[in-house]
């Protein structure tokens, strides 16, 4: 008889996709096409259906399975996206020390009875105003049978107890003889936009969007307007603390200069818009016939915005920053496989495809101003070096595709670590002289609006990968890549977002901020902005070294003072100092969980950054454990239901509209459509109303491009997927 030991939920992070469609996404599949690394440019990956599990929602039963086919799923139903609803499937360590699927016979041999529990919650409004009541959570307490539950999101600053957020739904599959295996399935919200009743005193601000000095709005129906503004302070809400809030500038739906989006230069109040995403904890319980908990496992499931080029991959996923935690920044004396760096490189490739490289560089456009958001832009707004174009003006898409496809080519040949040079550090994240923006990857921001740096694991994968080497998942990086069945691949983390700025699916800030046990770091900088009473006197002090290693940097490079170089400063960052961000920051420490490193404080209180110059104070804090025990789940501990979506945009659609492009392309693409144009090319902005084939540059003031109001309004039926890199 198998006794069984342990329980596990694979996989240990679920993405659920937002869509008001009734069916979900049909499964799929991606694979790479294989070409001789010669070839004029790399195809995108081959795309198609795979087999589907077909539920019926009313006895909870996998009734039937739709065959796999050589055609891609169809991602829409008219004007309404399938949302992906992702499959958690329980495992059983048994006796062997095997996991094994969990079966309604293997219950019944042991006696027990199955039980679940969803917790979630959105804490996007509380993360900003700081009022608890702010919060919204839905539970459903623990239940064992397969009727669909919704996850009602309730708020205490809501209208009415009865009023509710609808978030999702989850359901318990039936098992049977069949599909016999424990299940249960999260199908996420429509991604719906909610509103606040009316303010005493409207606001009134001089608004661009209609040239008439009064705010325009987005008719939020009376069944969407939730929050009462005459108890809550969200609407009217103004973030600013360029400190403490969730990024430098608060992103939230603002009425002001910029409609819809708050720059933290020109603070603006909120307009009481919220969205209907989640993020949360799903626990699974065995129960034996005394109502005792044998065993339990858990998991963690979020909602987010679908990815648009389903055949194409980011170049720093989030698996990639979880894969460092649990194998360290470095690989080990074997190697790795040359197949692992391949894909790093062609996932770079990926990215830039989707990338239009001659508005990204910074310079002018068909003779006019560039009023694109890029990396030279925001190398002047954030530290005033000079607002000058990174490469050659006549650098092209097409130009930066070729170049990555050497890099390939290179790797393929196992002379990758030739290349290890032209990859940016993480501690080089302040260096912005010409050198310095040169580096790999170029024009593309990651966490907090610095230069994105490649994980380091990822970069000496790519320096040590070597042919015949074949890399074997380990126990726990196997469970966070388990891909469970009819899950098609946008559920995985795989296609999240990582070094992310906020991020579109999980804000991966709000957990590398609580490793140190007893202090809590703000998202975006080194600022201890909570402390437990042992360690209150480091409240409002900065975090500058880890076991030795400097976090912070003095940003380089030419300004107006100092044309030919030298350290950068402005009025809000006087020493000119840049945080590395957290994944890289705290790669090492979390190879010590549950031990101690020795950290160094500013010694007095600092409101604005500095660098290690002065007095200090050194502490030996406690590593807590990122994981639980032999699991790939993130510790409670780290973030609760709510805190890991709680510094995204609120509501989601703010950022995705603003943020043009320059790391996230893969997901939300900026140029599509694109052809050979002599030795350039061109193409359309995805935002586009119109296909044109003649790039517009991302302005909101652009009549032709789709505005933050038509995002809130209709995303699902503007919004275009793409195969091919071509509209679908």
């Amino acid at each position: 008889m198998t006794t069984i030991t342990a329980l596990r939920i694979f996989p240990p992070l679920a993405i659920g996709r937002l869509g008001s469609a009734v069916e979900p996404l049909d499964n799929y599949t991606v694979t790479v096409v294989e070409t001789p690394p010669d070839a004029d440019a790399l195809p995108f990956r081959s795309i198609q259906c795979a087999e589907t599990l077909v539920v019926d929602e009313a006895s909870g039963e996998i009734v039937a399975t739709r065959p796999a086919s050589a055609q891609p799923p169809h991602f829409k139903t008219g004007n309404q996206i399938r949302p992906v609803a992702p499959f958690l499937e329980v495992f059983a360590v048994t006796d062997s020390g095997e996991a094994v699927a969990l079966t309604a016979p293997m219950l019944d041999q042991a006696k027990l009875t199955v039980r679940w529990r969803v917790e979630v919650g959105n804490f996007k409004m509380f993360r900003r105003t700081g009022d608890v009541n702010d919060q919204i959570h839905a539970d459903t307490d623990f239940f064992s049978d397969s009727t669909r539950r919704a996850l009602m999101g309730h708020c205490a600053n809501f209208i009415s107890p009865d009023k509710a957020v609808a978030m999702g739904w989850v359901q318990a599959i039936r098992p049977n003889a069949a599909y016999p295996q424990i299940r249960l399935r999260f199908t996420p919200a429509a991604g719906l936009v909610y509103g606040s009743t009316p303010l005493d005193k409207p606001i009134v601000v001089d608004d661009p969007s209609n040239g008439t000095g009064e705010s325009s709005e987005v008719p939020i129906p009376p069944e969407r307007t939730l929050y009462d503004s005459a108890r809550g302070r969200w609407h009217g809400y103004v973030d600013n603390n360029a400190i403490r809030n969730t990024l430098g500038q608060g992103l939230y739906a603002a009425y002001g200069a910029t409609p819809f989006f708050n720059y933290y230069d020109q603070p603006q109040p909120s307009r009481g818009y919220f969205d209907d995403t989640c993020d949360g904890i799903v626990t699974v319980e065995l129960v034996d016939h005394a109502g005792v908990v044998q065993h339990s496992a858990r998991a963690r499931i979020c909602s987010a915005p679908p990815i648009f080029a389903p055949d194409s991959g980011f170049i720093r996923s989030m698996a990639d920053d979880l894969e460092q935690v649990l194998d360290g920044p470095e690989v080990g004396p074997e190697g790795v496989g040359l197949a692992e760096a391949e894909d790093i490189i062609r996932r770079a490739y990926e990215t830039v495809r989707f990338m239009n490289i001659s508005v990204l560089n910074g310079g002018p456009v068909d003779g006019k101003p560039n009023v694109a958001d890029t990396m030279p832009g925001n190398d002047y707004d954030d530290l005033k070096r000079l607002n000058q174009q990174v490469f050659d003006p006549a650098m092209d898409t097409s130009t930066v595709l070729g170049i990555h496809q050497g890099v390939l080519s290179a790797v393929h040949d196992g002379s990758g670590m030739y290349y290890t040079e032209y990859l940016r550090k993480p501690e080089e994240i302040g260096d912005l002289t010409d050198t310095g923006r040169h580096k790999m990857p170029a024009l593309m921001s990651g966490a907090d609006a610095r230069y994105l740096a490649l994980t380091r694991r990822q970069s000496d994968i790519i320096a040590k990968a070597k042919d015949g080497v074949t890399l074997v998942p380990r126990n726990r990086t196997a469970q966070l890549t388990h891909q469970a069945q009819g899950n098609p691949p946008n559920a995985g983390i795989a296609s999240a977002v990582g070094n992310c700025c906020p991020g579109l699916e999980y804000d991966f800030r709000s957990v590398w901020r609580r490793v140190f046990q007893g202090i809590t770091l703000v998202e975006h900088t080194n600022y201890v902005v909570q402390a437990d009473a042992e360690f209150s006197d480091l409240l409002g002090h900065r975090l500058l070294k880890i076991d030795g290693r400097a976090i912070v940097f003095q940003a380089m490079g030419p300004s107006e003072a100092h044309p030919d170089g030298g350290p950068l400063a402005t009025t809000e960052n006087p020493n000119g100092v840049v945080c590395m961000e957290w994944s890289n920051a705290l790669a090492y420490a979390l190879q010590k969980q549950g031990g101690t490193m020795e950290c160094v404080f500013t010694k007095d209180v600092s409101e604005v950054e500095v660098l290690d110059g002065g007095e200090t104070i050194t502490r030996s804090l406690t590593v807590r454990k990122f994981f639980e025990d032999d699991t790939a789940f993130i510790s409670r501990e780290l973030a609760a239901p709510g805190e890991m979506t709680q510094g995204l945009c609120s509501p989601w659609q703010n950022d995705f509209r603003e943020c043009v492009c320059y790391y996230w392309a893969s997901s939300r693409p900026d140029y599509v459509n694109v052809q050979p144009d002599g030795d350039a090319s061109k193409g359309d902005n995805w935002l586009q109303k119109v296909r044109t084939g003649a790039y517009v540059v991302d302005d909101y003031k652009d009549a032709n491009l789709i505005n933050y109001k038509d995002l809130f309004e209709n995303w699902e039926a503007l919004l275009r997927f793409q195969i091919g890199g071509k509209d679908v």
